[in-house]
């Protein structure tokens, strides 16, 4: 009998994206890591968030990420 291999997630892909509970799927914003302190106000509130992406793309995100 053939051994069978557990499917790992891809560990970039759980910290950068949510799947939600309908199924969408969200990206944090990029740039958020560094250098807040020295960002305007309207700079810091345009990183706050998540962001919704294209069909197309949750299904290979999805694909990356089979235990979610």
């Amino acid at each position: 009998m053939a051994k069978k291999y557990k499917l790992k997630n891809k560990k970039s892909v759980i910290k950068r994206f949510k799947i939600r509970k309908s199924g969408k799927v969200q990206k944090r914003r990029e740039g958020q890591g560094h250098y807040n302190a020295n960002d305007s106000a309207l700079g810091k509130t345009r990183k706050k968030g998540l962001l919704g992406i294209s069909k197309g793309k949750a299904k290979q995100i999805k694909g990356q990420v089979p235990v979610l």
